[in-house]
């Protein structure tokens, strides 16, 4: 038998890329005919937004289109953080940095539609000049993570650049953010934006989430039995972040026994305890975000409705009158910025395609049921 990273191959770390991308084929498809119209220079009909609860794998997306760039030699990517544009003076010195102007030849100094330098003195160009030089030399990918914290005025300029650039040069702008990305969004006053490409990154289902856990395993020559592999799925609620911890546990719980070639039901209850102290640590950090929030009492109430929802949904009105009912108030903004929280967390989720809301992680929920005080 050979011997074994004790680490594996799983990656439970914010942003790590799995072993495996399981359950993401249709984007990934999608990605790949976008910047296969982008390396020939063909105009792009849309920006792109992914948005889901944190843990569900939208920064490995990103880290994955990015590679997937990065293959295809004409493509130029800029990568963008909220934190580091905190004006547009930045932006457009982040678009345009000194790194990339050093790159140009004599004869290229000169950038068509740039009158100086970003960060050389005098008002910097607008965002939309800097994006068309960038993206004038060669097809551009700029991608966003946390895009939800973006401030409202950069927002603004960059999706409004957007819009006129990409209708002239090849662009592609793809955002990442929470949930509340859309609310956030619709605040920057860029009315199209519902209009824009929109992935909805959630949970696996049990397919994917067998074949994230499984094709690692058989890789390495270790064979999956059944029962475990059924009781890993179950275990982690098709979460990202879940697969990826409860692999690595598992792996190790493997590797320990240097005479055996299978992840039996044994073995997997030899990880669970590990498995299970280390969520809980991750779920006490949900509880006391709540608690931070004084939306301890929402989440138990929200939590004790979806045990009597039918098929697990709540409707949008049905939600919104626990909320209400827990805050003691009758509705207004703080009913709105508890199911924006609540959302953000991952606590709850919105239904696909018609109004609704189902359990973010239905663990969570029996964890925030569990020790919450009475209410």
């Amino acid at each position: 038998m050979p011997v074994r990273d004790a680490f594996g191959p799983f990656q439970p770390g914010p942003g790590g890329m799995p072993p495996y991308l399981a359950g993401r084929k249709a984007e990934q498809h999608l990605f790949r005919a976008l910047l296969r119209r982008l390396e020939e220079c063909d105009l792009l009909p849309s920006e792109v937004i992914l948005y889901g609860p944190r843990g569900n794998g939208k920064t490995v997306l990103l880290g994955w289109l990015r590679a997937e760039a990065a293959s295809r030699e004409a493509v130029d990517t800029v990568v963008l953080l909220p934190s580091s544009i905190p004006d547009t003076t930045r932006l457009a010195e982040r678009l345009l940095p000194k790194s990339w102007w050093d790159r140009l030849t004599p004869d290229e100094v000169k950038v068509a539609g740039v009158s100086c330098r970003p960060g050389e003195g005098g008002p910097p160009p607008p965002p939309e000049d800097v994006l068309a030089a960038r993206a004038r030399k060669a097809p551009l990918l700029v991608v966003m993570d946390e895009a939800h914290t973006l401030d409202l005025e950069v927002g603004r300029a960059l999706l409004n650049a957007s819009q006129e650039v990409r209708q002239q040069h090849p662009l592609l702008l793809v955002l990442a953010g929470t949930p509340n990305l859309q609310g956030h969004l619709g605040a920057m006053g860029a009315s199209f934006w519902n209009r824009m490409e929109q992935l909805r990154i959630g949970r696996l289902d049990e397919t994917a989430t067998a074949e994230a856990i499984r094709r690692p395993f058989e890789e390495a020559g270790i064979v999956v039995a059944a029962d475990a592999l059924a009781g890993m799925v179950a275990l982690s609620h098709g979460y990202p972040y879940f697969i990826q911890l409860l692999g690595r546990q598992a792996w190790q719980q493997v590797s320990r026994d240097r005479r055996s070639d299978e992840l039996t039901a044994a073995v997997l209850e030899r990880a669970r305890p590990d498995f299970e102290d280390t969520k809980g640590n991750y779920y006490l950090h949900r509880f006391f975000e709540l608690q931070e929030r004084n939306l301890l009492g929402a989440g138990q109430a929200v939590a004790r409705a979806f045990v009597d929802a039918p098929n697990g949904v709540l409707s949008g009105s049905r939600l919104h009158r626990v909320i209400a009912e827990s805050l003691g108030v009758a509705d207004g903004p703080d009913v709105q910025r508890a199911r924006r929280v609540l959302s953000d967390l991952g606590f709850i989720w919105g239904t696909r395609a018609k109004p609704g809301w189902e359990p973010g992680i239905p663990s969570l929920m029996d964890y925030i049921l569990e020790f919450a005080p009475a209410g």
